[in-house]
């Protein structure tokens, strides 16, 4: 599937909340009178499935999952009131759980609730998340676990996740090409960033320092095409966990490597733009090949970071 497509479902009885996750076999029980009112959006994006609920009820829901993909997903509000029994505690916005295979979806919700997951193959979990000995085994991601981030970060992996629904959601939204594999690897990422910052677990060790970290990076971004690198290929490649990647940038360039890598393709357009012929060339286009999916954004960040749009870009460089 190369093409974004989103199917959308009104919620209206309590047998309405079995389409929640595909793979799930559940009971939801009523704990009210009051019927389930609201919607659940399925979008397949490339090889990755996002179901995004908003929903009001009072259920007690128990099931067991049997589909091969694995699950990562999160509550976005703050309205509700959600008891996990996996977790036992309350869930906070933000918090990350995984279910795969044999899991089971335990918990209790009341009131209006928000939430997000992805679904994707272990495999491509493994590609875009496994940038360590830890992460890079199956059986890491296929555990029954959950994650809770500071709540700054947690803050921002809502609002991440919260753009990219809008983004879907919007009726005119059509993604495909470069902007559609951009569009899946950016989804994925606040989505790896509860498990990277759980305060639960220990800090890690640095041994180099962040420059030299910085350097590294840059030296092997130089040899790739700006529209093919990935924070999961910087990991990879150079052996590095997100949570140092993060720590060395932030360090030394004041922004995340997230944020480096959209410069350097907002550069890599640019560059493209003063080579074109504005008979033959759009900005649409070209944007679209350098994975930016999101146009209005990205020519506020255009003209923000060359101080011209990209259409003056484009007549100015044939002149």
């Amino acid at each position: 599937m190369t093409e974004l497509q989103v199917t959308k479902l009104r919620v209206q009885t309590i047998d309405d909340l079995r389409c929640i996750l595909d793979g799930t076999d559940s009971l939801s029980v009523p704990l009210s009178s009051s019927a389930p009112t609201g919607t659940i959006l399925h979008a397949s994006i490339g090889d990755i499935l996002l179901s995004v609920g908003k929903w009001d009820a009072d259920i007690r829901t128990r099931g067991g999952i049997h589909a091969d993909q694995i699950s990562l997903g999160m509550k976005l509000d703050s309205v509700s009131t959600h008891f996990s029994f996996r977790s036992a505690s309350k869930v906070l916005p933000g918090d990350l759980y995984a279910l795969a295979r044999g899991d089971v979806v335990d918990y209790r919700v009341t009131g209006p609730i928000r939430y997000a997951f992805i679904s994707l193959t272990p495999e491509l979990l493994l590609k875009y998340g496994g940038e360590d000995a830890q992460r890079g085994d199956v059986a890491f991601w296929e555990r029954c676990r959950w994650s809770r981030a500071p709540q700054a970060i947690r803050a921002l992996i809502v609002r991440s996740v919260e753009s990219f629904v809008a983004q879907v959601s919007r009726p005119d939204c059509a993604l495909s090409g470069g902007a559609l594999r951009q569009f899946q690897c950016e989804l994925i990422e606040p989505f790896l960033w509860g498990f990277m910052f759980d305060e639960r677990q220990s800090r890690e060790r640095h041994a180099l320092s962040g420059a030299a970290i910085v350097r590294t990076v840059e030296d092997w971004v130089d040899g790739q095409s700006p529209e093919t690198v990935q924070i999961s290929d910087l990991c990879r490649a150079l052996r590095l966990s997100r949570r140092t990647l993060q720590r060395a940038f932030t360090e030394t360039l004041g922004m995340g490597p997230a944020r480096y890598l959209t410069i350097r393709r907002l550069t890599a357009v640019r560059k493209a733009l003063q080579r074109g012929d504005p008979a033959a060339t759009t900005v649409t286009d070209t944007a679209s090949k350098y994975g930016f999916w999101e146009l209005g954004r990205f020519a506020k960040d255009y003209r923000r970071m060359f101080g011209e749009r990209p259409s003056e870009t484009l007549t100015r460089g044939m002149r």
